[in-house]
This record gives C-alpha cells, sequence and structure tokens, in this order.
C-alpha cells in the first residue's frame, strides 16, 4: 500500500527501480535491494555480475552508490572458498562503484543466492524515475539484450559459444555509472533499468508512469552475438512470466520473428539502461557513451497514444 509521508519522494506507486527518502534539503537517500542466482559456474564473475545487478537500480535513479550489505544465500555443506569467491567478485564491483561494504547477511540455503542492499545519495531536484517521459523523446538501450538466452544455454548445454560467453559476461560485469553520469549531462526524462521483467516489462512500466506510448524498432535493439539463433529453442523461463504480465499492453507490428519476441520477453541480469532524452540531445549521449566505451543504440521514441501501451514495428 503506497505512503504518504512527504519525505519519501518515489516509493512504489509507479514501480520505479528504487526508493527515494528525502534526508534534509537538497539531499535525499536512493535504496534498493536484488539478489540473483548463479547464471556462469565461476563464483568470482557471479558476485561481480549480481553486486553490479544491484548496484544498476542506483544508477537508473541518478544516484550516487555510497554503502552496501552483502546478502547471501548458501549451502551449508558447500566448499566456502565458493563464498570466498562470490564476496571477492561483488568486493571489487563496489569498488569500482566507489561505494563500500559496511556489513552484510549469510542464511544457509539449498541454492546460491547472492546480491545487495545499496544506499546511496541523490540530489532531490535531479531524481530520474521513470514516469516522466515526453511525447517525441527519443529511446535509446546502453547494453544489449540476451542475456536471458545466454543463462538458459548455460544450465542446459554442454558447451556455450566462447564468444557468447565473453561478450554476455562483459555486458553483465559493466557497470551502468559512467551511462547514469552522461544521462544525467544530456538533460535526461525518464529512465529505466532492464532486469527481471525484461526489456518490454519494464519498458512498460516506463510507458505506465509517464502516461506515455512507447513505439520501438524491432530490428534497432542490439542483441548479444549468437542469441537470435538460439532464442526459438533456447528459451528463458522469465518469458512466460513476463508475457503473461504485460503482453496485454504490447502491440505488435509487421513479422516480428518468435525468436526476438522471445528474447524482449526474457529476464535480464543486469541489463543496460533504457534511457528517454530529448532528440537534441541524442547526438551528445551517443557521443559522450562512444568515448565511454558504452552502447548507445537508438531503439524507439516517445508517442501519443493510450496510456501504458507498447508498439513494436518490425
Amino acid at each position: 500500500m503506497p505512503q504518504n509521508d512527504p519525505r519519501l519522494l518515489v516509493g512504489i506507486s509507479t514501480a520505479d527501480d528504487a526508493g527515494v527518502y528525502l534526508l534534509q534539503d537538497g539531499l535525499a537517500l536512493v535504496q534498493t535491494v536484488d539478489l540473483l542466482t548463479p547464471m556462469v559456474e565461476d563464483p568470482y564473475t557471479f558476485g561481480r555480475i549480481a553486486a553490479a545487478n544491484s548496484l544498476s537500480d542506483v544508477y537508473a535513479m541518478g544516484g550516487t552508490p555510497l554503502t552496501v550489505l552483502n546478502i547471501v544465500g548458501f549451502p551449508g555443506p558447500m566448499d566456502k572458498r565458493v563464498l570466498a569467491e562470490i564476496l571477492r567478485g561483488g568486493q571489487d564491483t563496489v569498488t569500482e562503484a566507489g561505494a563500500v561494504i559496511a556489513g552484510g547477511h549469510t542464511f544457509n540455503e539449498k541454492e546460491i543466492k547472492f546480491g545487495l542492499s545499496v544506499t546511496g545519495r541523490i540530489d532531490p531536484r535531479r531524481i530520474v524515475t521513470n514516469a516522466a517521459a515526453k511525447v517525441g523523446d527519443v529511446l535509446v538501450l546502453t547494453k544489449p539484450l540476451g542475456c536471458g538466452v545466454f543463462a538458459q544455454a548455460m544450465m542446459t548445454q554442454d558447451e556455450v559459444d566462447p564468444e557468447l560467453y565473453q561478450a554476455a559476461t562483459r555486458s553483465m560485469m559493466q557497470l551502468n555509472k559512467a551511462a547514469s553520469e552522461i544521462m544525467l549531462a544530456c538533460d535526461v526524462h525518464s529512465a529505466t533499468d532492464i532486469t527481471g521483467y525484461g526489456f518490454l516489462g519494464h519498458a512498460q512500466e516506463m510507458a505506465q508512469g509517464s502516461g506515455m506510448r512507447l513505439r520501438f524498432s524491432a530490428t534497432a535493439i542490439p542483441l548479444l552475438p549468437r542469441v537470435i539463433d538460439m532464442a526459438e529453442t533456447t528459451v528463458d523461463a522469465g518469458v512466460a512470466m513476463n508475457e503473461s504480465s504485460f503482453g496485454d499492453k504490447v502491440e505488435w507490428r509487421g513479422d516480428v520473428s518468435a525468436a526476438l519476441r522471445n528474447i524482449l520477453w526474457e529476464s535480464q541480469s543486469s541489463g543496460g539502461l533504457l534511457v528517454s532524452l530529448p532528440e537534441s540531445r541524442v547526438a551528445d549521449f551517443r557521443s559522450r557513451a562512444g568515448d565511454a566505451g558504452i552502447l548507445a543504440a537508438v531503439v524507439g521514441s516517445v508517442v501519443a497514444g493510450p496510456a501504458g501501451t507498447i508498439e513494436v514495428a518490425a
């Protein structure tokens, strides 16, 4: 149930990425928590991915992470060196973010889970929500899709294509820090990160919160290598859940393949930012992103239409 305390600047009413609490004039706290189960066998790599995933919500709001608490579910009988490597990966990513680990909690669990509770700071006059996209805005995506296909392949196949493995892990370990700083410098109107609800699920929440319609070009959406060929038969478990939750808000125009639809619906781990910004600032955003080694794919636009709806054209 939404709370009406005036200090709660962003709560649950628009399904935003993190909560924002006014601490004093000119200073607010941004807070989030998230967990992942392993999608790779290497525990250090998993720790880096899970930490980047948790930090991403703060970056999506335009905030700066300050402190984190580790949250770990770990099987009691398992070799504790695995746990040490997961925590080392998380530590390295938190250090890269400029934040500090203040503590945490570990509990006995049948399968490994790891993530962070993150507290950051944010200027209350520059909060970036998922509910402020404007007609005429251009939509830019900062990481490729396909992590769900990759994760499913890791669970079901004896060997995953090395190019896909390298591209997927590199993308998931990449912080959204630079992308967040660039969007703030380019007069961003709205943003969200692409994680569990998939590309279309998080886009629908932006459309709903903003009272707008989002229009995407399917061929403009960047993908990890090999995933389009795999996606008809290697289907992430999140596809059915996300399509069931948001499918009635999506209109398909033209021949969008079943494989690509699956990728647009699948859950992403530590995905990129979907940024809504004025058309006049797109070139600057892409230039800065290029200098920082970040993807900046123009994937769609914000248009007038029924609130909360999405159009995907082939």
